[in-house]
């Protein structure tokens, strides 16, 4: 379980001020270290990319960012742009490696629409993709999913860093995954078809 400690105060901001900046990430180092571990966790363990520098290259982005309007806003973007890298880093091995293009895995048994730790690098970006496309549709259901699934945040910090109930995130939580699924099952359909 992660822990964390956040401040709620009201019209928190911080300017691009560099001094304050690291100060917010010194304060929430710890937390921060946590989501990139669990982001690489959820990874797999053959990555390149050691949680240091998963979480250094991702404040060398937030650097310059600007304002943030709270600290959960600013965990929620530090877990977004360590998302960005870790996806980033993948696509560059795999178009290395492959030399072009990823064609997306069907699966053979969706249990619980996402899959367990250690997922293949090919099943990473597929959810991204999906992420992606439901963000457009439903951005809160995307971090959420993000919050929850590739940062390993409980029901309960989940609930504090988007600033709602727990069961208004069980609710969302479950209408993700439903969606998620569907949109899996008609990945696999088409897959299939191709072949």
């Amino acid at each position: 379980m992660l822990q964390y400690n956040l401040k709620k105060e009201n019209g928190f901001a911080l300017p691009r001020d560099k001094t304050q900046a690291d100060a917010l990430v010194e304060d929430h180092y710890e937390t921060l270290k946590n989501i990139a571990r669990a982001k690489r966790r959820r990874a797999g363990g053959n990555q390149t990319m050691l949680t240091t520098d998963l979480l250094h290259e991702s404040w060398m982005k937030l650097r310059n960012h600007g304002q943030w309007h709270s600290e959960q806003h600013f965990i929620r973007t530090a877990a977004l742009a360590m998302r960005q890298v870790l996806i980033n880093s993948i696509k560059a091995k795999l178009t290395k490696k492959r030399g072009e293009g990823v064609a997306h895995l069907p699966y053979d048994d969706i249990k619980d629409c996402l899959p367990e730790f250690k997922e293949s690098p090919e099943d990473i970006l597929m959810i991204n993709d999906l992420l992606e496309r439901l963000g457009a549709i439903k951005p809160r259901l995307a971090e959420l999913v993000d919050l929850r699934y590739f940062s390993g945040f409980t029901e309960r910090e989940t609930a504090d860093i988007l600033g709602v109930t727990d069961r208004t995130v069980r609710r969302d939580w479950k209408m993700a995954k439903t969606w998620l699924a569907v949109e899996m099952r008609g990945l696999e359909v088409v897959e299939t078809n191709r072949v």
